[in-house]
């Protein structure tokens, strides 16, 4: 069972929001509250291994098998209609879920991800990233990770805060993240030919996943697209209004 936290009273369609890698749930705790305000019901849960979830096998862990556990953890809710959105890693479980549980999946939003694949030397880089932390500990992954989580422009506390977090990180569940997001598929077809709303929100000055690597319009533009100038890659600690917003217009479209 993942922990989760679950925000507001809506029935019509329950907004699931997927944190990005190695953060928590607690990084949508100035969004979901604006989100449940617009009258629908959000679930923040932590993925496996992450936060107060128990986790994931190393030697299962694919986006897939991620996915899976989220299928089950959105089961028992018994929504009308589910819009799942990822951060970062998140979105890339996201999309794999929407493929899995297409007939599940009415909302399907990227934020701060893409739909591509790594490179070969992007793989290479997270299996040693793997063994960095195997040897050091999360500690490995400061300072420069947290630099790159949170834009330049971002207020102060942000940087520390993401730091904290991830020393705080347990070292399993950050490795069985690395290995999946080195294993796991293309999966820009699934994002162009989903056939429900789509969202997706993407800073300019993202240090992580640039703004060139946001999810292509491909068969046309998602229902709700934006682009945040001068946002790094946590737009939700970044610019909360904003994504909160661009959330609530995307699951709004969902609710028609």
């Amino acid at each position: 069972m993942l922990a989760f936290d679950s925000t507001g009273h809506g029935k019509d369609v329950i907004v699931v929001l997927l944190h990005g890698w190695p953060l928590n749930r607690s990084i949508w705790s100035r969004v979901a509250p604006r989100v449940a305000a617009a009258g629908f019901r959000v679930l923040s849960p932590d993925l496996p291994g992450f936060g107060d979830s128990p986790p994931i096998d190393f030697g299962r862990a694919t986006v897939e098998a991620y996915a899976e556990e989220v299928a089950n953890f959105i089961e028992p809710f018994k929504a009308r209609q589910v819009a799942v959105a990822g951060h970062s890693f998140g979105g890339y479980v996201a999309l794999a879920l929407a493929e899995k549980r297409g007939d599940g999946v009415a909302g399907l939003g990227l934020i701060a991800s893409r739909t591509a694949a790594d490179s070969e030397t992007a793989r290479r880089g997270r299996h040693d990233t793997i063994e960095k932390i195997r040897a050091a500990g999360t500690k490995a992954l400061l300072p420069g990770l947290a630099e790159k989580l949170v834009g330049a422009r971002a207020a102060v506390e942000w940087r520390p805060q993401a730091a904290l977090m991830i020393e705080r990180a347990r070292p399993d569940g950050v490795m069985a993240g690395l290995a999946a997001m080195a294993a796991r598929p293309d999966r820009t077809a699934v994002f162009n030919s989903f056939g429900g709303s789509r969202l997706v929100i993407h800073g300019t000055e993202d240090g992580l996943i640039p703004v060139s690597e946001a999810a292509p319009n491909g068969r046309g533009p998602p229902d709700v697209r934006v682009i945040l100038n001068g946002i790094g890659h946590m737009p939700m600690w970044e610019a909360p209004d904003v994504t909160a917003d661009a959330v609530i217009s995307w699951a709004n479209s969902v609710r028609r």
